[in-house]
């Protein structure tokens, strides 16, 4: 069995930088996320090369495998942690300050791929941006399968070889099949957590377990080397953030890297040599500091600037300073405390004394935050109760959301307006109609009349249509098909108002300085990889909807989208006041020109269909868009309004509308 090998440092350069520029926004690495499968690959060789070292040995010890990851993981992990608990004071809103709490507490005890699958949501979602520990979650896959595969070796050591090479095969090949099912059945689950993530870090157990055995001849691992080499450039190049991850897609990065480590057993190839250059093996070797400080200095560009888009230069010098914190980092923290020999060396029982410390001590700062909703002195009094009413959603809209599917699964609609009266009215909508629809309730109160209201996250009103890029069981199509037999069979029913965010639905991009996971449209039944038809079935999908509606002799009016802001307003107004700069508010002409393909669509149907047409940007945007009124916002986030927004624009909005 080989000891250093240099290419492997080396080969951890081509997983971090990757990872590092894309992250950054550099251009030219659409694919450079996958430089943590890379880690993963590059894990399981390395602590299966040792574990089953100590094994055949006989002095393998649990509390010793435990002892060498603590000493490897834990203290510059500490001072990132520590680092961001400080610097979040300064630069986070209480929200995402508490929820840095919440991320904290989930790091130190290794669940946080866990958490940021059930807060943060998609990896490329457009919360995630601002999340300073988001990275992490690829520690704590690694920490939960090194929880049980020590075990699981420690358990079969009595057998030969072979048969654990059989047993690891049979847990790859299972963990890959899940993992290319629930490509479609759950992305968000399959990218974080580690029963889909296990083969990665299996093939690597497999080849440190000698599965794949040396060739007599070199140019067998000349060829593997090159050929894992194209594999991990072609990922890094050619996937992206629109691609379906891990699962098949992530068999080139994951072949890739075992090709290019088989490479380098036993012969001196040109990929060895190649990886085993004295700069490439350097930043291999800072490569964990570096990747854990690259986020959070990246998260504090993106907040100093109120956006998920850095310029050039700025992402530049991000870069810059990841790798000098990352040389600082491996330089004066984890060297110090990886050292088992010398006079500086700490013992085992130091080592576990000082991680409990330091889980106790930043366990209880996470804690203190989180009790205090993030709010620790950092802001007024008059700015934080702004703040908050910005930021709360209206109970009517929580209580609305994703609950009315229509009648197929027996969920009845939320009604809303004046009570006790039969509703005439559909108010039929995505979030963005969520949002309005405290507006809508008191604009029906003050006519004396009330309605149904359908809500759908991500759910525009569109017939045989679903959303790919939120998986089949977010069941877009099946709660439009639902709401219209439940319109058909209601009493009274003489209009439809549709409310949806548009300009997404038809251009699968999102707003500028708004990150997200691009919107996917497809026809039911069918799939797609990227947002080109999305404007023909947005165009096919409103007019078959509201030709079902007229045939029914229904009244339908369309609103157009609300304007997008693409940074978060109270976040702005928190730290500026009531004197926002002019350069967060987008100008008529950018709300125009991001809507325009949406607006034909809606024009063209609604001329057809005999549909009338209204307009939130003609009350919220002259020459620039408004995002306050009277110190208080309008919007909620960065394109959902607030309840003050909803109740200030919808009145306002439907004055045009003659009801009675």
């Amino acid at each position: 069995m080989q000891g250093y090998r240099a290419d492997v440092d080396g080969l951890r350069m081509i997983a971090v930088l990757p990872v590092v520029l894309n992250h950054a926004g550099i251009p030219g690495f659409p694919g450079g996320f996958i430089g943590v499968d890379i880690f993963f690959v590059i894990s399981g060789y390395l602590i299966t090369r040792i574990l089953a070292r100590e094994i055949d040995e006989d002095r393998f010890s649990i509390l010793s495998f435990y002892e060498r990851r603590a000493r490897r993981i834990l203290p510059a992990l500490f001072v990132v942690m520590a680092a961001c608990l400080v610097a979040g004071w300064w630069l986070l809103s209480p929200q995402r300050y508490e929820g840095l709490g919440k991320s904290i507490i989930a790091t130190l005890t290794f669940s946080s791929n866990i958490w940021f699958w059930q807060s943060a949501g998609d990896y490329f979602g457009s919360n995630v941006e601002f999340e300073p520990l988001l990275h992490t979650w690829s520690l704590a896959v690694e920490e939960q399968f090194y929880l049980f595969f020590p075990l699981l070796l420690w358990a079969i050591a009595g057998l030969e070889r072979r048969y654990w090479i059989a047993i690891i095969w049979v847990l790859v090949a299972a963990s890959f099949a899940l993992s290319l099912w629930m490509t479609q059945a759950a992305p968000t689950a399959n990218f974080y957590l580690v029963p889909t993530r296990a083969w990665e870090l299996g093939a690597g157990s497999l080849l440190a377990l000698g599965a794949f055995p040396t060739a007599r001849h070199r140019g067998v691992h000349e060829a593997a080397g090159w050929a894992g080499l194209v594999l991990i450039a072609g990922s890094i190049f050619l996937i992206s953030a629109q691609t379906p991850f891990p699962g098949l897609a992530a068999l080139p990065s994951v072949l890739g890297a075992t090709l290019v480590i088989y490479a380098g057993t036993g012969h001196a190839v040109f990929s060895a040599r190649l990886l085993s250059w004295r700069p490439f093996v350097w930043v291999g070797l800072i490569s964990y500091s570096l990747y854990l400080w690259h986020w959070p200095i990246l998260v504090a560009a993106r907040r100093l600037h109120f956006s998920t888009e850095l310029p050039l230069l700025t992402a530049g010098f991000c870069v810059l300073l990841s790798l000098f914190m990352g040389w600082l980092s491996w330089r004066y923290i984890e060297r110090p405390f990886r050292a088992t020999r010398g006079p500086k060396s700490m013992s085992a029982v130091r080592i576990f004394s000082l991680s409990g410390a330091g889980i106790a001590v930043l366990g209880m700062l996470s804690g203190f935050v989180v009790l205090n909703s993030g709010v620790i002195g950092q802001f007024s009094q008059t700015s934080l109760e702004a703040y908050h009413r910005a930021v709360e959603r209206d109970p009517l809209d929580k209580a609305c959301m994703n609950t009315s599917v229509g009648g197929a699964k027996g969920v009845e609609p939320c009604v809303i307006g004046a009570p006790a009266v039969t509703p005439r009215l559909v108010v039929w909508r995505d979030s963005h109609g969520g949002a309005a629809l405290p507006g809508f309730d008191i604009w029906l109160r003050d006519k004396g009349m009330s309605a149904l209201a359908y809500t759908k996250s991500a759910c525009p009103p569109l017939l045989g249509v679903w959303r790919v890029d939120m998986g089949p069981n977010h069941d877009c199509d099946g709660h439009n098909a639902a709401v219209l037999a439940d319109i058909a069979q209601a009493q009274g029913i003489e209009t439809v108002i549709l409310v949806a965010r548009w300009s997404l639905a038809t251009e699968g991009a999102r707003a500028q300085h708004e990150a997200g996971e691009t919107a996917i449209l497809a026809v039911s039944g069918g799939t797609a990889v990227d947002p080109a038809g999305n404007a023909d079935l947005v165009k096919q999908g409103l007019n078959d909807l509201i030709g079902a509606l007229r045939a029914q002799d229904i009244d339908v009016f369309i609103v157009r989208g609300t304007p997008e802001i693409g940074v978060d307003v109270p976040d702005i107004m928190l730290s500026q006041g009531d004197e926002v700069s002019d350069k967060f508010r987008p100008s008529r002409q950018a709300v125009d020109h991001r809507n325009m393909r949406a607006d034909r669509i809606i024009d063209s149907i609604a001329e057809q269909q005999r549909a009338a047409v209204l307009s939130p940007k003609a009350l919220l945007c002259s020459d620039k868009c408004i995002i306050q009124s009277g110190g208080e916002a309008l919007y909620r986030d960065d394109d959902h309004l607030s309840a003050f927004g909803a109740r200030w624009l919808v009145p306002k909005l439907m004055q045009q509308v003659a009801f009675e």
